[in-house]
């Protein structure tokens, strides 16, 4: 698995990252604080920001990690 770009909140609060596996797959990860979910479609994670009162549109994309 590899990180292939990330964004999040202006804190580092919230942090989206796009992941790909060696067989091409994506998926998304949502981390906050030590919490981490893995392999979400880009809907779920809206919702789950939604649910958090985080708005995608306050994501701001940040250098590649991983």
């Amino acid at each position: 698995m590899k990180v292939i770009g990330a964004m999040q909140t202006a804190g580092g609060d919230w942090r989206v990252e796009v992941v790909r596996h060696a067989s091409g797959s994506r998926w998304y990860r949502l981390i906050h604080h030590d919490n981490i979910v893995d392999f979400l479609t880009i809907g779920r994670v809206a919702e789950l920001l939604g649910q958090a009162g985080v708005d995608m549109g306050d994501l701001a994309e940040v250098g590649r990690a991983g």
